[in-house]
């Protein structure tokens, strides 16, 4: 995951970095109650400026095999109120990035598939149920 959130190029970020690459580094998360998850990081701007950020969203499961971050909410009295307006678009374009982030269809299971049917956070806890359909055991090498 943190490779991912590295020297990020991407269209929406363009207009706070001016064509640079940013990194959201130092990625804190604490999971709480109904399948919400907080979120601290700093965005680091290809300056060397750190933006904090604070958010909370829902995880969710879509289509059985994503997971998705929904109905984020940006935290603005953890954040220092004169990087607000930026630290807000930045929370945005963060859970987008990591909306996309984690899909199972990606993950090199030769012969293997798996699909998630519910998640539930328990305390420190993020407890998934599904099934694992085996069609091959792969072979060792």
């Amino acid at each position: 995951m943190r490779k991912r959130l590295q020297n990020l190029y991407l269209p929406a970020l363009s207009d706070i970095s001016g064509g640079n690459s940013i990194s959201f580094e130092a990625v804190r998360l604490q999971l709480i109650a109904n399948n919400r998850v907080q979120i601290w990081t700093n965005a680091n701007l290809s300056n060397g400026e750190l933006v904090p950020i604070s958010l909370s969203a829902t995880i969710t499961i879509e289509r059985r095999c994503r997971l998705a971050f929904c109905e984020p909410k940006f935290e603005a009295d953890s954040v220092p109120e004169s990087r607000r307006e930026i630290s807000q678009t930045l929370s945005i374009i963060l859970v987008e990035i990591l909306d996309r982030m984690i899909h199972l269809d990606r993950f090199d299971l030769d012969g293997i598939t798996i699909r998630l049917n519910q998640l539930e956070t328990q305390e420190k806890l993020l407890i998934f149920r599904g099934y694992a359909q085996i069609e091959r055991i792969p072979a060792n090498s």
